[in-house]
């Protein structure tokens, strides 16, 4: 594919003293990649003279990697005290612009906008920057995707697959035990017996050779998690997107529902044969999995399934207590002590 990219960074007779303004302990460097016809906005902020950005791989696809990150009580905020975090909204997701070709959109599409993001993160910030990816649920597909290409893995020191979704027809599949087991449980401890029973009917109930049928087990899924949450065993630390990213925050709410809307139908037919299990082993770098006990969604049999696969030597998987596919978010301070550690550890 003939990629024609430009990066929209500063004019050229500011770029000396724009790059005067890129190096500091509390930077907000804000910035745009404009890759055919799209034009995705990112922000870097933290820590910039660390010279070590951790860059954050959102799901979806058509979400946001804005999500929150403003709070005092995000981990990317307390992440930020150490390092530099890269906040990208990928093409035709979250606050992007430009011209979406929605009948174009693939996943190979994404992971050539990540190598032209990497290429002008070290064109802005230089050529000695310690990588490091973090991918959360979709975000996940899309790193291991990037990672077992070529020798992209060469440009990034650490690997965090938070909740991936890199194999989705193992996925649905482990979706609908989870169902079976979690929600057979809690109909014998008497605990919304009727939402479980009828969780597990229609899980029960899909063909997963049916592409609408994947999708609703995902919705269930999605459901389930909710339950445990109004049972009190899974925590909600942190509201996202909050009523004050919503008047201040840099999220455009309207672009934000129809992106997610329209990537997602795009891209449906790709998400239901998504099977990337056999590119983790050629992964070798420093890998950590992070997933909460009770994600529905992907579940945790997924991760050890996972772990097994990677190439890595130096791996590992931390399943969270109380915490389900937003882990992130349910239990922030555990996620921030892992992943600073884990960059701490490889440097």
């Amino acid at each position: 594919m003939n990629r024609i990219v430009t990066y929209l960074i500063c004019l050229s007779f500011l770029l000396i003293g724009c790059a005067s303004d890129q190096i500091g302990e509390d930077v907000f460097d804000n910035f745009f990649l404009k890759s055919d016809g799209s034009v995705m906005p990112i922000h870097v902020r933290g820590n910039t003279a660390s010279n070590t950005f951790i860059i954050y791989l959102h799901g979806g696809p058509g979400f946001t990697a804005f999500e929150a990150y403003q709070e005092s009580d995000s981990p990317f905020t307390m992440l930020q005290r150490d390092f530099a975090v890269v906040y990208w909204d990928q093409r035709c997701a979250g606050t992007s612009q430009g011209n979406c070709d929605y009948d174009k959109l693939v996943l190979s599409q994404y992971t050539e906008d990540l190598e032209d993001l990497i290429i002008l993160l070290k064109t802005r910030h230089g050529e000695n920057l310690n990588l490091y990816l973090i991918g959360h649920s979709w975000g996940g597909a899309l790193g291991v995707d990037y990672l077992s290409r070529a020798t992209n893995q060469d440009q990034i020191k650490g690997w965090i697959e938070v909740g991936g979704g890199h194999n989705i027809p193992r996925i649905v599949q482990l979706e609908r035990e989870m169902v079976n087991t979690i929600g057979q449980r809690q109909i014998a401890l008497g605990d919304f017996s009727e939402d479980w029973g009828r969780f597990i009917e229609e899980a029960n109930s899909l063909d997963f050779s049916i592409t609408e049928d994947v999708f609703d087990m995902n919705s269930i899924a999605s459901d389930a998690e909710s339950l445990m949450r109004r049972a009190d065993s899974v925590n909600r630390s942190i509201s996202t997107l909050s009523l004050n990213d919503y008047f201040f925050g840099p999220v455009d709410f309207h672009a934000l529902r129809k992106n997610g809307q329209n990537t997602i139908e795009a891209l449906k037919d790709e998400l239901v044969q998504l099977n990337l299990s056999a590119n983790t082993t050629k992964i070798t770098i420093p890998t950590l999995l992070i997933w909460g006990e009770y994600d529905f969604r992907v579940p945790p049999a997924f991760a050890q399934e996972a772990l097994e696969r990677y190439g890595a030597e130096d791996k590992e998987l931390v399943i969270i207590e109380n915490a389900a596919h937003f882990v992130q978010w349910q239990q922030p301070g555990v996620f921030h002590n892992l992943v600073r550690e884990f960059v701490l550890a490889n440097p």
